[in-house]
């Protein structure tokens, strides 16, 4: 039951129930009664209660109609969420279409959050990046991008998982996100979500836009970047993207 209803249902309470209880006031077998009840029905209102009244609840614009966007612990991450479709595109269209920003930097701070879609839940991660060094776009160093990335789960670690998922707070990378603006909504299950009132870039897939330094080595979609095949070191990717960019260091 959502917590309107319940908050509703207790006031609409009709007057005979309140009599009632004034009279079980006069009889003290019944009020120990009723109080073993009010204290099961406090304990279900808690349950009912807590499932977000502990997570900070992100404010929405009006352009948004999702029902909530929490924060939430890692821990609250349910498996199964979606993933995005990779788009089929060059190398070069990875660096042209939608504009990214090409930064690098450190990952200061890691928060998940839930989105309600009218009753379907996705869960995300807010990424804030550090930035040392910028190589294309309107950005400056030093200052703290928040980036809405796919959400960052557990830390099981196979094969198969995605470039995404290995970030962690303290990590160095070269970060490709795309600014927002208002025309970045996202439509599910009959609501909306202006993405610029969560963070103000993101990144279109959790593959191919992070290039991270691993205590395993260099991570990155090498399939997506050919040119890029046989860089393994954050300085060697630096260097192209300088000759890349034209970026005077």
């Amino acid at each position: 039951m959502k917590n309107e209803q319940l908050l509703r249902l207790l006031g609409e309470v009709d007057d005979r129930f309140i009599e009632e209880s004034m009279m079980i006031e006069r009889r003290p077998y019944q009020r120990l009664k009723w109080g073993a009840g009010l204290v099961l029905a406090t304990a279900a209102g808690f349950m009912l209660f807590t499932s977000n009244i502990w997570n900070e609840r992100m404010p929405l614009s009006t352009d948004s109609t999702a029902n909530s966007v929490h924060i939430v612990d890692k821990s609250e991450i349910r498996q199964g969420t979606s993933q995005e479709n990779l788009m089929d595109m060059t190398e070069d269209e990875l660096f042209s279409r939608w504009s990214p920003v090409v930064i690098r930097g450190t990952v200061s701070n890691i928060q998940h959050i839930e989105i309600d879609f009218n009753g379907e839940t996705e869960y995300q991660s807010l990424i804030t990046i550090h930035v040392s060094d910028v190589y294309r776009g309107d950005v400056q160093v030093g200052q703290e991008l928040a980036v809405r990335a796919d959400a960052i789960g557990g830390v099981e670690q196979t094969e198969h998982t995605s470039v995404i998922s290995h970030v962690r707070q303290g990590m160095e990378g070269i970060f490709m996100p795309i600014p927002y603006d208002d025309e970045f909504i996202w439509e599910q299950n009959g609501a909306t979500l202006r993405l610029k009132d969560i963070a103000d870039y993101g990144f279109p897939d959790g593959e191919r836009y992070l290039f991270l330094d691993t205590p395993d080595g260099l991570l990155f979609e090498r399939d997506a970047y050919p040119s890029l095949q046989d860089m393994h070191s954050l300085d060697e990717i630096e260097r192209w993207m300088i000759s890349r960019f034209k970026v005077s260091k």
